[in-house]
């Protein structure tokens, strides 16, 4: 117990105190144990000098729900805050009641988001309207909201319209995320969050091709994906890249997959990426003193293509012992290894040496397989000797 002589206030910190034994109310319907609140009643007797009969003074504290397992951790949270935030004064404990207005309901989650995520940046006017959009289901709907009433049910029973989840299960992953993942980046404003598709449309349609914008996924509980604008024979098409989850950005930060996507340039109106988001970019890994190489993950849209063409020759994109092309078909590039530069026929005599192939085996013909476009444009070509493949695989 400590007292703190300038503001009077004191507080004790039970560190061993446990529940050993519960009796449940019986449930009627729908009704779940999360549901269920509980109070613990302290008491305690105080001595004032001259008087002889000492005091006996008792307070319950604010509502409990007991739980048995994490995974009704979410639930119960919600039941409290319903509680803290719409009993009445001088109520009979724990009743509250079963609607209230979505302005304040609204409030209530900007209070819970900021405390959450420990940060000054509010919910603004179009997180607020999309979130009344999603718990009325009323996205089309553009008036204001603030003096409908929202139910309990509508707030954590009912699952949303084409989920699986409620309407708190869903706000509440976002916010988790954003506490553990995304605090610098929703702090600095970089982040829209809470928006829907309809809207993010009408915003991106007009901007130019690589704008983009971060929200949260509505489809998903505790995701964030990122919605862009492309063009397509001078049509604006809006993309949004599959949500990234708790588990994904602790493989690889939201920084370094912004960095990575070549297809988005300007966060939404109009900074460049790199302008708002290098100050989270990781540096360069460093080689270990283990002697290993470091190997880095890369964030790429879209899936890699599973062929290859070649002077209109069709070859996989990924080649092994099993898949090799026809080499024959492929073509010639130089005619001749005297055509090389010096730099390439010095890297071609290493690697003949490497084989210990004999001079006088050596190909004066190597057919030339074209790899991959570079960043800057140039293609990466792999060499193939069909005479030394009996010699060595390897090669």
């Amino acid at each position: 117990m400590d007292k703190n002589t300038a503001t009077k206030i004191t507080h004790a910190t039970f560190r061993n105190m446990s529940i050993k034994k519960i009796k449940r109310a019986d449930r009627k319907g729908a009704e779940s144990v999360t549901e269920e609140k509980f109070a613990l009643m302290f008491s305690t007797d105080i001595s004032i000098t001259g008087c002889d009969t000492p005091f006996r003074i008792q307070m319950i504290s604010q509502p409990v729900v007991i739980i048995v397992h994490g995974s009704q951790d979410n639930n119960a949270v919600a039941t409290i805050i319903w509680d803290c935030a719409f009993a009445e004064p001088d109520r009979v404990p724990f009743v509250v009641p079963d609607r209230v207005l979505w302005q304040m309901m609204v409030e209530t989650l900007n209070v819970k988001f900021r405390s959450e995520v420990q940060t000054n940046h509010e919910l603004d006017a179009y997180n607020k309207h999309f979130l009344a959009q999603k718990i009325f289901d009323m996205p089309g709907y553009s008036d204001d909201f603030s003096n409908m009433m929202v139910t309990w049910c509508q707030f954590n029973k009912e699952v949303l319209m084409g989920r699986s989840f409620t309407f708190w299960q869903w706000f509440d992953g976002a916010m988790d995320l954003t506490k553990k993942h995304l605090r610098p980046y929703w702090s600095d404003g970089l982040i829209f969050g809470f928006i829907g598709k309809q809207h993010v449309h009408l915003i991106l349609k007009e901007s130019p091709s690589g704008t983009f914008l971060l929200r949260f996924s509505d489809s998903e509980i505790g995701g964030i994906t990122i919605a862009y604008v492309a063009y397509e024979n001078g049509m604006p098409v809006i993309q949004n890249i599959q949500p990234f989850n708790k588990k994904d950005l602790e493989i690889r930060c939201l920084g370094d997959r912004i960095r990575d996507i070549d297809e988005i340039l300007y966060l939404y109106p109009n900074l460049p990426k790199h302008d708002a988001f290098k100050k989270y970019y990781s540096g360069r890994q460093q080689p270990t003193s283990s002697g290993y190489i470091p190997v880095t993950l890369q964030t790429k849209v879209g899936s890699e293509p599973s062929v290859l063409n070649v002077d209109g020759n069709t070859f996989p994109a990924s080649l092994s012992p099993d898949n090799l092309p026809d080499l024959s078909s492929l073509p010639i590039v130089p005619s001749d290894i005297s055509d090389m530069d010096n730099d390439s026929m010095d890297q071609f005599q290493e690697a003949l040496g490497a084989l210990q192939i004999p001079d006088n085996e050596e190909p004066s013909n190597p057919p030339v397989f074209p790899l991959h476009n570079t960043q800057d444009g140039t293609m990466e070509y792999d060499f193939f000797y069909p005479d030394l493949l009996e010699k060595s695989p390897a090669c």
